[in-house]
C-alpha cells in the first residue's frame, strides 16, 4: 500500500477481510446486508470519568496542572518538589490514559469519576521481538510514504519521509489487547499504538495463532473470547466453530460463551437497526428486519424488533389510509373550483407521502372518522397540517388553502432578487385570511429547499457553485450526502476542511466512505461539505478572510439546498483544515455545535479568541510525535481547560501526523451527544477582523481603524492589535445591555429571549436608544431566513442602532 500524507484517507484502517463464513447464525448475513462497520466493544478498565455533556471515558486517571511540563510550570511557578510538574492534588485537568491514547479533559466538566473500574479480565497475547540497536529516537513522525502489513510474527516496516530522504523503520507488535496493539520499533526507540479493530483480521488472526498452541483448547478460548472483547464477532463465532470441531468434547465448555456471543449479536445489530431508523434510512431497516435471525436471541431483543416491525406497518396503514380517505373526502365538495385545488394539493402530498412526512397528517388521522366534523373541516386538518404542522392545524378549510397560497409566496419571496416583487409578496401575503407572521414561522421548517440540490447519484459526493449573486468571490464545496437521503428529513451536517496537500474528496472519504462503499456519514445520516476554502497551490492556512467567507457561504448556501438541522452542525479539518478550524470555530462559535481539529495547531487569533468558544465544545486529535503541536496547542487549549470549557484532547502515544481514523466512532458518539447554543442572554466576545463580527443575535460594525485594516503576523507570534470587546446581556425587566466597539449594532430578536408583550429597553454603551413594544415583523423574519437558511433558529424582529 503506497501512501502520502494521510495514509488512512487511501486505506480505511478498521479494515475487515470480508470472509463470511457459513455459520448457524444468520448475523452475518444481516451484516453484510449493513454494510456495518464493526465498533469495538467498550471494556472495563482501572477507572473512569463521565462528562457533563454524556462521554465516557475509560483509562487510569491522573490530575494534573498542564498539559505540558513546561506550561505548568509557567502558570503555577514552583510545586512541591515531591509533586511532578504535571500531576498535582486539585489540579484542573484529568490525564486518563486508557494505554493507547491519553485523553485530557477539563475537571469542571467531569461529573463523575471511577478509579475501580476493573470489572472483568481481558485476554491478552505477548509476542516475542528481538529489539536490537535502539540508540536512535524518534522526535517527531511525519509522512508515511508506505506501510506494509503485519506478518504472521507481528512485523511490518514503515517508510517515512525524512529531510535526509525515505526513512524505511522496522517495528514489531509485543503485546496484542482487545483494545490496541503494543508496537515497538525494533532497531530505534519508537513506542506506539493501534487500534486492534484497525489491523486486517487475517492479519491479527495470524498473529493470534503463532502466539498460542493450536492443540491447547484453553487457548484457542482464549481467543475467541478475546474476540468477543474486542467487539470482532465474526471472527469470535468463527473460533468457537472450530474449536468445537476440532475439540467436541468442549461443546458444553464453551456454550455459555457461544450464548453470550449470540446476545451480542443481535444487539449489535438492534443498535444498527435504530441507527439507521433515526437516519432515515427506513427501506433499509425494514428489509433488514426481515432478516433478522430468531433462532436463540434474546426474548427482550426480538420484542424490541417486534416493536419496531409494529411501528413501521402501523405508519403504512396510516399513509394508505390517508391516501385513500383524502380522495374519497374530497369527492364531497360540491364546489369545482375548490376542488380542483385540492386535486392539485392531493397530487403533491401523495407524491412526498412517507415515513418521514406522515406526521403532519397526525390530526387529521386521529380525527377522520368523527362524525362531528364535515369533510371541509377534515380537510382543513389534512393541508393545513401538510404546511404548518399538525399541532398548528386550523379547522377552515379556506383558511387551509390560504396556507398554501401563502407558502407559493413565501417560496417566490425567499428565491426572489427583485425588491419590488417581493414588497409586492409581502403585501400579497399581509392580506391572507389566517396568514399571520407567526403562522410563516410555523411554515419555516417544513418549506422544500429553497434552491435546487444538483443531485445525481447520492452515493457519490459532487460540487456545488454558490450562486448568490451578492457574493464577494466565487465560492465552492463538494458534498456527499446520507444513504436514502429525503429533502423532508432533517440532517446533521459536519463541514470538513481538507489538509492542503490533498482535494475535498479524501475528507468527504474520510467522514462517509469505507472500501468503496457507504462509511460512518453516510450510515449515521449526516450530510459532508467540504468548502474550497483554500486559493489554488496555498500550502498553509493565513487566517485570511477569504477562507471565512467561503466556508460560512458554503453553509447558508447548503442549509438552502438541503435539510440542515442548523443546531447539530459541526466543523471539523485535518492538518492545514485543522489550523482553520481552530481559528474559523472561535471566530463564529454560534455557527457550530462543535468543532474537531486534527493534526492541527492554533493560531495567534486563538490567543485572544478562546473566550469565544466558552459554548463551544472541542474534540481535538492529535499525536505525540506530531511536530510540537502539544505544546503549541496548550498555550491556547490549557486555558479553555483551566476555565472548565467542554473539551476533549485525545494524544495518540508514540504517533505522528496521521488523519486517526481509528477515533472515528468516537466522534461520531461525541457528536450525538451536542447542539450549539441558539440563544444566549449573556455574551463577550473578542472582534479582531471585521468579518467576526455577527454572535448568535447580535451584529456589530463600523469598527475602528485597527480592525479594520488587516493583521500581520509570523506563526504564533502574538497579535499586537488590540481586539474589540462585543458585551451583551439581557436582564430583568426587559432590559438589553450593549456595550460595544463597533458604531453601528442589530438586534435579531424572538420570544426565547425577549418578552415580546412588555416593553422593552436597549441600551447601547450606557445611552438608551430603544423603549418600547416589539412588534413581529414579517420582512425582517424571512429576509435573515433568506441570507442564513437557518430553519432551527428564526427571528420574529430586528432592531438596527446606528
Amino acid at each position: 500500500m503506497t501512501v502520502r500524507l494521510f495514509p488512512e484517507f487511501v486505506s480505511d484502517s478498521r479494515h475487515s477481510s470480508g470472509r463470511l463464513f457459513q455459520s448457524r447464525f444468520v448475523y452475518a448475513l444481516i451484516l453484510c446486508f449493513l454494510g456495518l462497520e464493526l465498533s469495538p466493544l467498550s471494556t472495563a478498565q482501572a477507572g473512569e470519568v463521565e462528562l457533563e455533556h454524556g462521554t465516557i471515558i475509560r483509562g487510569s486517571l491522573v490530575p494534573i496542572l498542564g498539559l505540558t511540563d513546561t506550561l505548568a510550570a509557567k502558570l503555577e511557578g514552583d510545586v512541591p518538589p515531591q509533586e511532578s510538574a504535571r500531576t498535582f492534588d486539585g489540579a484542573p485537568i484529568y490525564l486518563v490514559d486508557d494505554g493507547m491514547v491519553r485523553y485530557f479533559v477539563p475537571r469542571r466538566q467531569v461529573v463523575r469519576k471511577n478509579h475501580d473500574q476493573e470489572l472483568s479480565r481481558l485476554e491478552t497475547f505477548k509476542l516475542p521481538q528481538r529489539v536490537t540497536g535502539r540508540n536512535q529516537m524518534l522526535k517527531t513522525v511525519g509522512s508515511y510514504i508506505d506501510v506494509t502489513d503485519f506478518d504472521e510474527f507481528g512485523r511490518r516496516t514503515v517508510t517515512l519521509n525524512t529531510s535526509k530522504g525515505n526513512l524505511p523503520l522496522l517495528q514489531g507488535v509485543t503485546e496484542i489487547t482487545p483494545q490496541y496493539l503494543k508496537v515497538t520499533g525494533l532497531k530505534h526507540q519508537w513506542d506506539l499504538g493501534l487500534r486492534t479493530t484497525s489491523i486486517k483480521e487475517e492479519n491479527l488472526d495470524a498473529m493470534l495463532n503463532r502466539a498460542i498452541d493450536q492443540l491447547n483448547p484453553n487457548e484457542r478460548i482464549a481467543v475467541a473470547r478475546f474476540y468477543i472483547q474486542a467487539g470482532l464477532y465474526l471472527p469470535a463465532g468463527k473460533a468457537f466453530e472450530n474449536i468445537e470441531r476440532d475439540f467436541p468434547e468442549y461443546k458444553d465448555k464453551i456454550a455459555s460463551y457461544v450464548t453470550e456471543l449470540r446476545t451480542l449479536q443481535s444487539q449489535q445489530l438492534l443498535d444498527e437497526l435504530n441507527q439507521r431508523r433515526k437516519a432515515g434510512q427506513h427501506r433499509l431497516a425494514q428489509n433488514a428486519i426481515m432478516k433478522f435471525p430468531t433462532d436463540n436471541v434474546a426474548q427482550s431483543i426480538l420484542r424490541q424488533i417486534r416493536e419496531v416491525q409494529d411501528e413501521y406497518h402501523q405508519q403504512q396503514e396510516q399513509i394508505d389510509k390517508a391516501q385513500i380517505r383524502l380522495g374519497e373526502l374530497e369527492a364531497e365538495i360540491e364546489d369545482p373550483e375548490t376542488r380542483n385545488l385540492l386535486q392539485a394539493y392531493r397530487r403533491e402530498v401523495m407524491s412526498q407521502l412517507s415515513f418521514e412526512t406522515i406526521g403532519r397528517l397526525g390530526a387529521f388521522l386521529n380525527l377522520e372518522s368523527d362524525e362531528s366534523l364535515s369533510a371541509r373541516e377534515k380537510l382543513a386538518l389534512a393541508y393545513s397540517g401538510w404546511i404548518v404542522g399538525a399541532a398548528n392545524v386550523v379547522t377552515d378549510l379556506n383558511t387551509a388553502l390560504n396556507l398554501w397560497t401563502a407558502r407559493a409566496q413565501v417560496l417566490e419571496y425567499l428565491r426572489s432578487e427583485n425588491e419590488q416583487l417581493n414588497d409586492q409578496m409581502l403585501e400579497t401575503l399581509g392580506k391572507l385570511e389566517g396568514v399571520s407572521e407567526a403562522v410563516v414561522k410555523q411554515m419555516i421548517p417544513l418549506l422544500p429547499p429553497i434552491l435546487d440540490a444538483p443531485v445525481r447519484d447520492i452515493s457519490n459526493s459532487f460540487t456545488v457553485h454558490v450562486t448568490d449573486p451578492n457574493a464577494e468571490v466565487p465560492v465552492s464545496y463538494s458534498v456527499l450526502l446520507p444513504i436514502e437521503y429525503n429533502p423532508h428529513h432533517t440532517y446533521p451536517m459536519i463541514v470538513a476542511l481538507r489538509p492542503s496537500t490533498l482535494d475535498a474528496n479524501s475528507v468527504l472519504g474520510w467522514w462517509g466512505k469505507y472500501k468503496k462503499g457507504p462509511g460512518q456519514s453516510q450510515r449515521r445520516g449526516y450530510i459532508v461539505i467540504a468548502p474550497e476554502y483554500l486559493s489554488k497551490d496555498q500550502e498553509n492556512y493565513e487566517d485570511n478572510v477569504t477562507a471565512h467567507y467561503t466556508v460560512i457561504e458554503s453553509i447558508r448556501d447548503a442549509r438552502k439546498r438541503f435539510n440542515v438541522d442548523s443546531d447539530r452542525v459541526f466543523l471539523s479539518g485535518h492538518g492545514t483544515g485543522a489550523d482553520a478550524a481552530f481559528d474559523i470555530g472561535m471566530s463564529h462559535p454560534d455557527l457550530f455545535a462543535g468543532v474537531i481539529p486534527i493534526a492541527g495547531k492554533t493560531s495567534a487569533f486563538n490567543l485572544h479568541y478562546w473566550q469565544n468558544a466558552k459554548d463551544l465544545p472541542f474534540y481535538i486529535v492529535g499525536g505525540e510525535l506530531d511536530r510540537d503541536t502539544l505544546e503549541h496547542n496548550s498555550l491556547v487549549i490549557n486555558r479553555m481547560m483551566r476555565y472548565g470549557y467542554d473539551i476533549i484532547y485525545a494524544e495518540y502515544k508514540g504517533r505522528g501526523y496521521e488523519s486517526y481514523y481509528e477515533e472515528i466512532h468516537k466522534l461520531f458518539d461525541w457528536m450525538e451527544l451536542h447542539q450549539r447554543l441558539k440563544y444566549p442572554k449573556e455574551m463577550e466576545e473578542k472582534i479582531l477582523r471585521p468579518i467576526d463580527n455577527r454572535f448568535y443575535w447580535v451584529r456589530t460594525e463600523n469598527f475602528p481603524a485597527q480592525i479594520m485594516r488587516p493583521i500581520s503576523y509570523s506563526g504564533n507570534q502574538r497579535i499586537r492589535a488590540r481586539p474589540v470587546s462585543l458585551k451583551v446581556s439581557i436582564k430583568l425587566g426587559n432590559v438589553i445591555y450593549v456595550s460595544s466597539g463597533g458604531k453601528i449594532n442589530t438586534l435579531w430578536l424572538n420570544p426565547e429571549l425577549v418578552d415580546f408583550d412588555k416593553r422593552l429597553e436597549v441600551r447601547i454603551d450606557g445611552q438608551r436608544k430603544f423603549n418600547d413594544f416589539l412588534r413581529p415583523d414579517m420582512k425582517a423574519m424571512l429576509d435573515d431566513f433568506k441570507n442564513r437558511g437557518d430553519r432551527q433558529k428564526l427571528f420574529d424582529a430586528r432592531l438596527d442602532f446606528f
